[in-house]
């Protein structure tokens, strides 16, 4: 989506709706272009408010999307220091634990993720802002800072794993899957999501 110049309003302060009114751009631009091609400015455009405004009351886009769409406090950046943050030989195994504990929050997390994998795999549906975060924001940049070249590649085949998993899981019900323990999840699934962050190709 193209950014055109906009006459600063300044903020509008007293304006207790201001926030949601940002919210509600916000998620129809990501629901309707996606989340890659969505900048905050021009969610500003769409909420009719001063780009310094978005800033205020979230620390970036990914920050809004997370507070917008999956409506939990989940900070993308500290979910990647986690993984990284430990034995290179069992990076595999914190990702998929953390995308599990992320899944399973207290503040419901399975059901906001298990709607968006429902839009996700509707048919008429082309953009489909989770992966696209996901991949961005949370395991691209995991590769990335591992050294590898090829990180968006990698990034999005994490993104397949984990998703399969949920869609595998909680939409259609496999029953050996839903039977398994978390931790058996994490120990099998970890190795291939080892191979795919971490490992040499």
């Amino acid at each position: 989506m193209t950014d055109t110049t906009r006459k600063p309003r300044g903020r509008r302060p007293g304006r207790a709706d201001t926030r949601a009114t940002i919210r509600r751009a916000a998620l129809t631009l990501f629901s309707n272009v996606g989340y890659d091609k969505v900048s905050l400015r021009a969610i500003a455009r769409e909420a009719d408010v001063d780009p310094a405004l978005i800033h205020h009351y979230f620390t970036s886009k990914s920050d809004l999307f997370a507070q917008t769409v999956l409506d939990l406090p989940l900070d993308p950046e500290q979910v990647v220091t986690h993984v990284l943050d430990g034995p290179r030989e069992q990076i595999g195994a914190r990702a998929v634990a953390s995308f599990l504990a992320v899944y399973d929050s207290p503040e419901g997390g399975r059901d906001r993720f298990t709607a968006m994998l429902r839009s996700a795999v509707a048919a008429d549906i082309v953009h489909r802002p989770l992966s696209e975060f996901m991949s961005k924001e949370v395991f691209g940049p995991i590769a990335e800072q591992l050294g590898h070249r090829d990180h968006r590649l990698r990034g999005q085949l994490a993104v397949s794993l984990v998703l399969g998993m949920a869609l595998s899981r909680y939409i259609l019900k496999l029953p050996a899957l839903e039977a398994a323990p978390d931790a058996e999840l994490v120990g099998s699934m970890g190795r291939a999501m080892q191979e795919i962050l971490v490992e040499p190709w």
